[in-house]
């Protein structure tokens, strides 16, 4: 299976920090990305899906390994019956939004502004304002390492809070069945705005970030705790603690890897000091060399 090389990771995420891949792979069908798993099981390559980026951190020295990037060549929305509908891992998640509200479907709206694709919002249960994918998760397919296809029920995934089956087993999700509700379509384009101006409103749209940077903790919430710190501006280098939300460390420019771990690591050492609460990083940091 033909790869590229030279392609810049940053390019593919919305942190826009990160440098080149050893080998890029940009399948543009279910039977292609089959092919490259078989490749790699059989030749014990190591491989990395990359959907939308939007929850992950790559080295300013790239990755040293395969990238296999779920495109838009891969989604697709296929209603199964009137409230059901099969949504394919390429597939962003404000334009499925915004297909459903169209035909008169409730229950999306929450993930309306969730910065990524379906597949990789599968894999974390993605969540805001109250809802989460496991709320309207009837099954997913995925194909194992051998390029396998395999349907499993929601019930057996796992989920919970940024945590599924995948989160702890290799899959390539490739679709994702939604049950959702009937709904006027004018009130779904109505929450969706709603939220989209909430968000707008609270969080730095404007500038380069991964979304929340850490998990809720056992106590309180992160971006309460890290203003309660006093770490709102702290910065190193141009990754810095948003001024506009606290739970979002940003791009202010030309961050690099180093800046970002370092500015995590004192905003959990601070915390930590100061509350006794630990931080988790729910951004996916992956090294340069493969595990």
């Amino acid at each position: 299976m033909k790869y590229k090389t030279g392609v810049n990771l940053k390019d593919y995420t919305t942190l826009k920090i990160g440098g080149e891949a050893a080998r890029f792979y940009e399948p543009q069908s279910i039977a292609e990305i089959q092919e490259i798993l078989k490749e790699h099981k059989e030749q014990n390559l190591p491989l990395v899906i990359l959907g939308n980026g939007s929850n992950m951190l790559f080295e300013d020295e790239g990755y040293d390994g395969s990238i296999l990037h779920i495109s838009n060549a891969l989604a697709g929305i296929e209603p199964l019956d009137q409230t059901t509908v099969r949504v394919y891992a390429g597939q962003e998640n404000g334009e499925l939004a915004n297909w459903l509200a169209d035909h008169s479907l409730g229950g999306f709206e929450f993930a309306s502004g969730i910065p990524g694709t379906i597949g990789g919002a599968v894999i974390m249960n993605a969540g805001a304002y109250d809802g989460e994918f496991k709320d309207i998760l009837k099954s997913v397919g995925y194909l194992d390492e051998n390029g396998d296809l395999h349907e499993v029920d929601a019930a057996n995934l796992e989920l919970g809070y940024r945590h599924s089956w995948f989160t702890d087993h290799f899959g390539v999700v490739v679709y994702a069945d939604l049950q959702l509700e009937p709904k006027d379509s004018k009130l779904v384009h109505a929450k969706i705005q709603e939220l989209h101006d909430k968000r707008h409103s609270k969080q730095p749209m404007d500038k380069a970030s991964a979304g929340s940077t850490f998990k809720r903790p056992s106590k309180g919430y992160a971006s309460a705790l890290i203003h309660q710190c006093g770490l709102q501006g702290r910065r190193v280098g141009d990754a810095m603690v948003s001024t506009k939300h606290a739970g979002f460390l940003i791009n202010d420019g030309q961050a690099t890897c180093k800046d970002f771990l370092t500015l995590v690591g004192i905003v959990e050492d601070e915390v930590l000091a100061q509350t006794g609460i630990k931080l988790d990083l729910e951004v996916r940091f992956i090294p340069k060399m493969p595990s």
